[in-house]
């Protein structure tokens, strides 16, 4: 993509933005004629989250919910990666887990929640409801892209003397790396979903759940939607750094 396609692609995108943002806005103004409870407006919104960002405290909660969901998301991508390779090495394992993973993933997070409520420590729920969220998928994501990878060409690489560490890295690793590139990317968008819903009901201290929870219940609804507004773009800019990520690592392997 060239820099002229990019910057009309950004520029398209700003302008989509802006139009829907003054759609919010004059939305809310006319409904404002009539509601007893203001809703929220951009430029209201706005100014909530600067006197956020001028609390010291703020970003210490924002450090320690990324710290959380970043721990659950880091085991459900490790446990994730092994659980596919044993089911694509065994099809016993694959048998005996496959009613596990449909039951993982059919449990709603609020469930997750309230069981996991009964035995796990407050300050430790919200990593394990991310890790329960994200497993299932890392799971499903890279065993169907090692049942895809080619069979025939990793038995030519062999056929030239190709083995072990070596025939992972130029072989496998490339094989996987889209797979696993959706399931991160994915993933940490359920992560942010789960994780803060997770700290909304059980309330965890320090976090950016337990500061919607206080915003709704004092009915400051402006600081709700700019915590909101937070959440999103940390998932965002999560979400392109794991993409940056896995495509530069494609870049180092292709040259």
């Amino acid at each position: 993509m060239t820099a002229s396609t990019m910057a009309h692609k950004g520029v398209k995108n700003a302008l989509a933005v802006l139009f829907w943002l003054a759609v919010w806005q004059v939305g809310a103004m006319l409904a404002n004629r009539t509601l007893l409870l203001p809703l929220p407006t951009p430029v209201s919104t706005v100014q909530a989250l600067g006197q956020l960002m001028g609390q010291g405290r703020f970003y210490l909660t924002v450090g320690a919910s990324l710290l959380r969901i970043a721990v659950g998301f880091v085991l459900a991508l490790l446990a994730g990666t092994l659980s596919a390779l044993l089911c694509a090495r065994s099809r016993v394992f694959a048998a005996l887990t496959a009613p596990l993973l449909q039951l993982i993933r059919a449990i709603p997070v609020a469930s997750f929640t309230i069981l996991l409520f009964l035995w796990v420590r407050r300050s430790m729920l919200p990593s394990c409801v991310v890790f329960l969220t994200v497993y299932p998928l890392v799971w499903a994501h890279v065993e169907s892209g090692i049942r895809a990878l080619d069979g025939s060409l990793r038995e030519m690489a062999k056929v030239f003397g190709m083995r072990g560490s070596e025939l992972f890295r130029q072989i496998t690793l490339p094989g996987l790396r889209p797979c696993f590139s959706a399931a991160s990317a994915a993933g940490l968008g359920f992560a942010w979903k789960s994780g803060v819903a997770a700290e909304v009901i059980c309330r965890s201290e320090m976090s950016l759940g337990s500061l919607l929870w206080a915003g709704k219940n004092a009915v400051d609804y402006d600081e709700v939607f700019a915590l909101t507004l937070v959440i999103v773009l940390c998932s965002a800019a999560l979400q392109a750094l794991a993409k940056g990520l896995t495509k530069g690592g494609g870049g180092r392997d292709s040259v």
